[in-house]
């Protein structure tokens, strides 16, 4: 199973993947690791496959002023891309509000 878990920073995404998904190994904060692929000239797309099977964390990173760099709109689109790429993939995909999960895709597991 493979669940996103979408939403601003400290909402309380990694609590509540570990309260809902403890037996899932949990991936956290995928946006740095997406600014990290980048910065070593790698291709952040490659990380989808080793994501497989995970609860994976991420920032919404899109939703704010739009950069005035190249390289900040690359690393907002790369990871925008690879965001769509595994909730294409999960079994659910979650945003969150201050602690509080919004179901787009999946199915609710039992609290």
């Amino acid at each position: 199973m493979t669940v996103l878990l979408v939403g601003g920073a400290y909402q309380g995404k990694a609590a509540l993947a570990k309260r809902l998904y403890p037996d899932l190994p949990l991936a956290q904060n995928l946006h740095a690791r997406v600014r990290e692929e980048l910065a070593a000239g790698r291709d952040p797309m490659a990380l989808l496959e080793t994501l497989r099977g995970h609860v994976i964390t991420c920032d919404e990173v899109g939703c704010g002023v739009v950069p005035l760099n190249r390289a900040d709109e690359d690393y907002r689109e790369a990871v925008g891309r690879l965001c769509c790429a595994i909730a294409d993939e999960a079994d659910a995909v979650v945003r969150v509000m201050a602690g509080v999960p919004q179901w787009i895709k999946g199915e609710k597991p039992c609290m």
